[in-house]
């Protein structure tokens, strides 16, 4: 006898291991895809960097138009322009599609009407902006989460220096 038990006579890669290594290629290939696949529309990212930037122009405005708040406010428009840099950088490295965006140059701040008004401005935007970036960091990916983390509690502080 040639070793054929019972009749069979199948010839080959048995039907069962075929399947299965069809589905391991098919199971990579779409691993590989989703790794691949780009977000369409705005980083999340965009909404605290135009924050950033607002803060940081209302800041220097507030400073330059009342000089008596400058040694309080210049700080604050630094801290907030370093945000702006280190969002945007972020921004650029994980969607280089976004760099026009973030590159865009950021409309001047008005003039504050009067320095109580710049400040209570400043506190509230602040506030606004360690709120959102605080909510931000819980649902982002975790590299995200300790830029963001730190601009809210740079926010929180910066806030209450100007109360």
């Amino acid at each position: 006898m040639s070793g054929i038990v019972g009749g069979d006579t199948r010839v080959g890669t048995p039907r069962r291991t075929v399947l299965q290594g069809a589905a391991a290629v098919v199971a990579v290939t779409g691993l590989a895809a989703a790794g691949c696949a780009r977000d369409e529309g705005p980083d999340e990212l965009e909404a605290p960097l135009a924050a950033a930037r607002a803060d940081a122009a209302t800041a220097a405005a507030a400073a330059a138009a009342y000089p008596d708040l400058a040694a309080r406010l210049t700080p604050v428009a630094d801290a907030r322009h370093a945000h702006a840099d280190a969002l945007a950088a972020e921004i650029r490295r994980a969607r280089p599609d976004r760099a026009p965006v973030v590159d865009a140059t950021p409309a001047p701040a008005d003039r504050p009407a009067s320095a109580a008004a710049a400040l209570t401005a400043l506190r509230g935007s602040l506030g606004t902006a360690r709120d959102a970036a605080g909510a931000l960091a819980l649902t982002t990916a975790s590299y995200r989460c300790g830029l963001l983390t730190s601009v809210a509690a740079s926010c929180a502080g910066q806030a209450t220096v100007l109360a």
